[in-house]
């Protein structure tokens, strides 16, 4: 590992955890102040949701991921339908505080050892897309491949995110621009999948439905299109469908929309047990077998049934549609600083790519899982689609944070009860979203986490001199930690530079004993109240609650 990787807020970095160590690292954690957002307000005292011995309230869990995942395990083990995370991407200029950059392999351990309990914790037809750049895209699908079982890979999924413009082509003849993101999909048994197929709208008419089927004294014939059209006043002389056809023109998009069902391609078929239906008790009519119709020897595709529901810019609209694949480059990437009341100018994915993703994964009910969480979009969105929703972040993003966002989602009861001052951006509009729900939040209850914090805000060397006192007398050290030897040599530590005393300090203490295991909840030294004991043994469904 490299100097600059110290500058990780992540706290296990070049950590090593004896074998004996590592149960207790990972046992669950106390949780603490816990409150509940709803539009009526926060709630510090009320009543989990429990169906079946199953939680089914919204969480916010804030603290460690790899800790936080560990402690939801005996609630959601094999429960959860969809995890999308946006992980850091190990680039120069990450938003989200991590340090400006991992070593690799820093990296990919940071990442193994929180998907390996990822997959705890997804259903046996569950999915998992990380979206990722270039830097370690190639490097994290081994790694899947490895936990997820490479048979399990479903595909890489390219995401347009930026265009080529601006500053951005500055170096344009140096180096080939980036403007795309990749999103890694596995399955945890992909036997077991079902995606809800997606659609994007076409952009030009497909001159193959050239033909309009049409009833006439009480027969019906098949007659070129743009005749009907002529019929309708909607074109004035015969011309290509593909010239003069305007699939976006308001007045041809109200035609085709009112007669797709009437609008048909055409070709010519064999079935023998079709034809002879068509001719004797079909005849002059129209026989509709499956998605096609058949008139005498013709096969007729209606281009209603190319009417799909379509992600157009906030909208949702049933229209005109492709298949989407795996390219994905009509979601605007660029313009979601206004989404969800907080402002991640390069960070915040928008609100439409989890709305598709959320879609084509999950039904309503499912439990969709983030421990990147970050601004909160998925969270959001979950929230929005009515999907249960588990939620993890370490850092402090300030007035930015995901609770801010959640709450705005909610919004609030006025005095006549009606919700107001919801979240009306994003998907809003899309998803009829008028507020409602709720949501619980809670802390993984830090100790030695709590040392590392004031080491890091003391601004002097009288400052950590003090707080070593504090360590000493009232936080966990490492076990071959020498104190008498230490304060013996004190005037060399004051000889260090602030940053590598901090340094030292940190490297002193336990990072075992960071968080509140639970198995100590009732120790003294930790002075738990009776209430966040009583939230705790809920959470965890222990003897007698």
């Amino acid at each position: 590992m490299t100097k600059g990787d110290i500058k990780r807020k992540e706290i296990f970095f070049n950590e090593v955890v004896h074998k004996d160590e590592i149960d207790k690292l990972l046992d669950s954690k106390v949780l603490t102040n816990f409150k509940k957002f709803t539009p009526e307000g926060e709630f510090d005292s009320f009543d989990f949701n429990i169906e079946n011995g199953l939680i089914k309230d919204n969480l916010i869990l804030k603290g460690n991921n790899l800790l936080a995942l560990h402690s939801i395990k005996s609630n959601f083990r094999k429960k959860v339908k969809l995890i999308f995370i946006d992980p850091p991407f190990n680039t120069e200029g990450d938003d989200f505080k991590y340090n400006d950059k991992f070593s690799h392999s820093t990296w990919l351990t940071f990442m193994k050892n929180r998907l390996e309990v990822a997959k705890e914790l997804m259903r046996d037809d569950g999915l998992i897309f990380v979206e990722l750049d270039y830097n370690e895209v190639s490097y994290l699908k081994v790694l899947m491949d490895d936990i997820f079982g490479r048979e399990n890979y479903i595909n890489t999924i390219t995401v347009k995110s930026s265009s080529s413009s601006g500053t951005k082509i500055s170096h344009i003849n140096k180096t080939i621009i980036k403007t795309q993101d990749f999103i890694l999909v596995y399955a945890r048994n992909k036997n077991l999948i079902r995606f809800k197929p997606q659609y994007t709208k076409k952009e030009k008419w497909d001159s193959h439905y050239s033909w309009y089927l049409k009833q006439d004294n009480g027969e019906f014939k098949v007659i070129p299109l743009v005749d009907k059209l002529k019929e309708e006043d909607i074109f004035d002389k015969k011309e290509s469908l593909r010239k003069d056809f305007d699939i976006n023109n308001p007045i041809h998009k109200k035609f085709y929309h009112e007669h797709g069902d009437f609008i048909v391609r055409k070709s010519t078929h064999n079935n023998k047990e079709i034809i002879s239906k068509c001719t004797n008790e079909f005849k002059g009519k129209v026989y509709q077998h499956n998605d096609y119709l058949y008139l005498d020897k013709i096969m007729l595709q209606p281009i209603s049934k190319s009417f799909h529901e379509v992600l157009i810019g906030k909208n949702i609209e049933k229209d005109i549609a492709n298949a989407l694949c795996d390219r994905w480059d009509d979601i605007d990437f660029q313009n979601t600083q206004n989404q969800g009341v907080v402002n991640f100018p390069k960070g915040k994915k928008p609100e439409q790519l989890l709305y598709r993703i959320i879609d084509m994964a999950t039904k309503e009910g499912d439990i969709v899982l983030d421990f990147f969480l970050g601004s909160g979009t998925t969270c959001a969105v979950a929230h929005k689609m009515n999907r249960q929703y588990i939620g993890i972040e370490q850092l402090n993003y300030g007035d930015n944070n995901p609770i801010i966002r959640l709450n705005a989602v909610i919004g609030e009861k006025d005095n006549e009860g009606v919700i107001t001052n919801f979240d009306k951006s994003g998907m809003s509009d899309a998803l009829n979203w008028k507020g409602g729900g709720e949501f619980i939040y809670c802390e993984l209850t830090k100790y030695n986490e709590n040392a590392i914090n004031a080491i890091n805000n003391a601004n002097s060397t009288n400052e950590l001199i003090e707080i070593w006192d504090t360590l000493c007398s009232k936080y966990f050290l490492n076990y071959d930690v020498d104190i008498y030897k230490f304060n013996n040599h004190l005037d060399n530590f004051k000889n260090f530079s602030l940053i590598e005393q901090k340094e030292t300090l940190v490297g002193l203490l336990n990072k075992n004993q960071l968080y509140v295991n639970l198995e100590d909840i009732d120790d003294i030294k930790f002075n738990i109240d009776d209430k966040t004991k009583k939230f705790n043994k809920i959470f965890y469904r222990l003897e007698g609650f």
